[in-house]
């Protein structure tokens, strides 16, 4: 091993030492904004500054941002292009992120062809010939499980998933072993898998569950165990309105550590997957995929972590681990009084230190304190009152650490002298709990502090930023705007490549801005053209330093004007995204106004449409015909990128599905079917002209369900396949 390392510094030391520092990247469509991708992002970049690499950021985080149109996984894919050597020597991928939005066989298809570019993937699809990173899901639930029967004496269980990936289903088959293992019986009906993760179909799955248990006070079922994190979250919402409490009525438990699990109604017990020590692996493991080619491809099991939070019963360790026995207290005017006369003077006390709260809710404290005095030296129902308190709070208002800190200090003034006749044992065992409060608001106070780290969009700077960018008149005012916008966003440097034109696919480009510019060859640099993206020249990044970049491709719909790259000081990702959507849309109005459109369109021209119809029939335009050759191609034209629709047309056209097909087989010649397909052909020969489109974007945006569908359907029509007709036409 010391052999190994020591191999791997020295290869690292002679690239750099040769002016050719080792480039890596990342790319991958998630929520780069959640722990999940602040974790594996700063794993990433700590490892590439230990190593002393350059780093770029390909990933797109387009499904989460609020800016991107719908055809972000387009706008993603043209950044496959700077993925080949020189311009990167290897690339950690996410390719199970882009599980919802592609078919698994076009995302392997994806990334293998990439090859033989070295290649490490920390998600949970198997890539041939990538080296993985995986969680350990057994060892996960079994952690889970273990601490639900043996700390809390759990013994009947609900599961609650999603049939969305395959990770869901692993975690349910090692939770039924798990059963099987301590000797629990699956019960019936408590297996729910949901259609998606979305509220609806979690609603379905909750109202089932209810509908075969009683969920009221731990009555017939203990524990839910959950999947992730965002459906353990949406759950304890549900419960909620059914007047369900979590953990009081029953446990739930989530998995991933996301941010969701943190802002519940009641913060999450949970699995915490290492993220960052996995992002940071990843870079080592990809480091040695370059260094040692010749080593076979390997699966790395990464351990996972039990996080005990709220939700399943218990309390943090920091509040549990919080006591005190060096408290000092006035009794002196604590007297001894009968309990209804300690109720009255404890509910017109309590009334001045929460004036926030019903009377039933201070009645609910009495009852706790006086069940925490008498009933059990073990029990904390103060602890689990003042939880829900706070959890009810912030759901509403913003988390005031300072008020509930002053409140626990009042509430222990006016407790603690009605113990005087109490043994020392009871006066600790109180006192514990009020530290053990306080511990609680340092542990809200956290959550809050992270949640903050969680929302990046801040509407003032980007109104003033949107602002700024709509006065330009002419590009270099967008290099002065962008300028300022850079130091009011914390990003130190930029380097913008910009074709000539706007067109529907990257074109060359030239270097058009370099911030903070560069004195050494700074006219070589400035102009310079990119005729490929992947040859882009390392000597326009900052020289003799080690860099770390964002990618972002800049455009206004289906137009491309080029990319950015922004060096990455933060790993807010929102940052970026903003500067780039508002960069696109300032470009695109200088653009516009410089006449600097390139004339081509994937729209169907006249005579297209009419070599279809091939002049069969002239258009009928008896004001008696309900349908017209005219009405039947405006529609299938203005729907040509969905699947052919006869309920839905027959319904926009006000006729009825056979009258329709029959009069578009009388006046056409086709079936509606068929017209819609040909059609569909002719718009598919535009975007191969444009040489802009993959064949599953062609497939995707014309309403075809598969790629090979699609292909199949264009030799039927043409005679060859779409490759072959495009060498032909050429």
């Amino acid at each position: 091993m010391n052999s190994k390392i020591s191999k791997r510094k020295q290869f690292l030391t002679e690239r750099k030492n040769a002016g050719n520092r080792l480039t890596i990247g990342f790319t991958g469509i998630a929520d780069l904004r959640s722990f999940i991708g602040f974790e594996y992002m700063a794993g990433m970049l700590k490892a590439a500054t230990d190593y002393d690499i350059n780093f770029i950021n390909m990933g797109g985080a387009v499904k989460y941002s609020l800016f991107d149109d719908i055809n972000f996984i387009s706008h993603y894919k043209k950044k496959f292009k700077f993925m080949k050597p020189p311009f990167i020597d290897g690339l950690v991928i996410w390719a199970s992120s882009l599980w919802e939005f592609l078919k698994e066989p076009e995302i392997i298809q994806l990334f293998s062809s990439l090859s033989p570019l070295p290649m490490v993937d920390i998600g949970h699809m198997d890539i041939p010939g990538v080296s993985m990173l995986r969680i350990n899901t057994n060892t996960a639930i079994e952690f889970l499980m273990e601490h639900l029967i043996k700390v809390h004496n759990y013994k009947r269980f609900a599961f609650i998933g999603a049939n969305v990936s395959e990770p869901h289903k692993r975690r349910l088959l090692t939770y039924q072993k798990e059963l099987k293992k301590y000797g629990l019986k699956e019960l019936d009906n408590s297996v729910y898998m949901a259609k998606s993760m979305s509220s609806k179909h979690l609603a379905e799955v909750v109202d089932e569950l209810l509908s075969n248990y009683n969920l009221s006070n731990k009555e017939e079922i203990d524990a839910i165990v959950t999947t992730t994190d965002v459906i353990a979250t949406e759950v304890i919402e549900l419960l909620s309105q059914k007047g369900i409490s979590v953990p009081k009525d029953v446990a739930i438990t989530g998995f991933n550590n996301w941010y969701e699990g943190i802002i519940a109604r009641s913060p999450l017990t949970t699995i915490d997957l290492s993220y960052f020590k996995r992002g940071y692996a990843a870079v080592e493991l990809l480091i040695d995929r370059i260094v040692f080619p010749e080593e076979e491809v390997k699966t790395i099991y990464f351990p996972t972590n039990l996080v005990v939070r709220q939700s399943c019963g218990c309390f943090e360790n920091s509040v549990i681990e919080s006591s005190s026995t060096n408290s000092k207290i006035n009794f002196d005017y604590a007297k001894q009084d009968s309990e209804d006369n300690t109720r009255f003077y404890l509910l017109k006390e309590l009334k001045q230190i929460l004036p926030f709260l019903t009377e039933e809710k201070i009645i609910d404290f009495m009852d706790c304190l006086f069940s925490d005095l008498y009933d059990s030296a073990d029990k904390k129902n103060i602890l689990v009152w003042f939880q829900n308190i706070l959890q009810d709070y912030r759901k509403f208002n913003d988390f005031d650490g300072e008020l509930f800190q002053n409140i626990i200090s009042n509430l222990r003034t006016i407790t603690l002298p009605l113990l005087t006749n109490e043994d020392y044992t009871t006066i600790f065992h109180i006192e514990n709990i009020f530290h053990q409060m306080r511990s609680l608001v340092s542990v809200f106070q956290k959550y809050e502090s992270l949640a903050d780290r969680e929302n990046p969009y801040r509407v003032n700077n980007i109104t003033e930023q949107a602002v700024s960018f709509t006065s330009v008149k002419k590009i270099e005012d967008i290099y002065e705007v962008l300028k300022y916008q850079l130091s009011q966003l914390n990003i130190p440097s930029v380097i913008l490549a910009l074709s000539n034109s706007m067109s529907t696919t990257l074109q060359p480009t030239e270097i058009k801005f370099v911030f903070p510019e560069q004195k050494k060859n700074s006219n070589k640099i400035n102009n310079a053209t990119i005729f490929e993206p992947h040859l882009f020249s390392k000597e326009y990044f900052p020289q003799n330093k080690r860099y770390s970049v964002m990618l972002e491709i800049l455009h206004h719909a289906d137009n491309y004007f080029g990319y950015a790259f922004f060096e990455m000081k933060s790993l807010n990702i929102a940052n970026y995204d903003v500067l780039k959507m508002l960069l696109s849309n300032a470009l695109y109005s200088v653009y516009q106004k410089e006449h600097k459109i390139e004339d081509k369109s994937i729209s169907l021209t006249t005579e297209q449409i009419d070599s279809i119809l091939d002049c069969k029939v002239l258009d009928n335009h008896n004001s008696r015909e309900r349908i017209s050759v005219k009405k039947i191609k405006d529609y299938l034209v203005n729907h040509i990128g969905e699947m052919t629709n006869l309920d839905k047309m027959a319904e926009e056209l006000m006729v009825s599905k056979s009258y329709l097909s029959k009069k578009t087989k009388e006046l056409t010649g086709y079936s509606i079917q068929t017209l819609h397909e040909k059609l569909k052909i002719e718009q598919a020969k535009n975007m191969l002209i444009l040489n802009n489109y993959e064949l599953s974007e062609i497939a995707n945006a014309l309403g075809f369900k598969e790629q090979t569908y699609f292909s199949n359907v264009f030799k039927k029509n043409t005679g060859v396949s779409p490759k072959n007709w495009l060498k032909q036409r050429n």
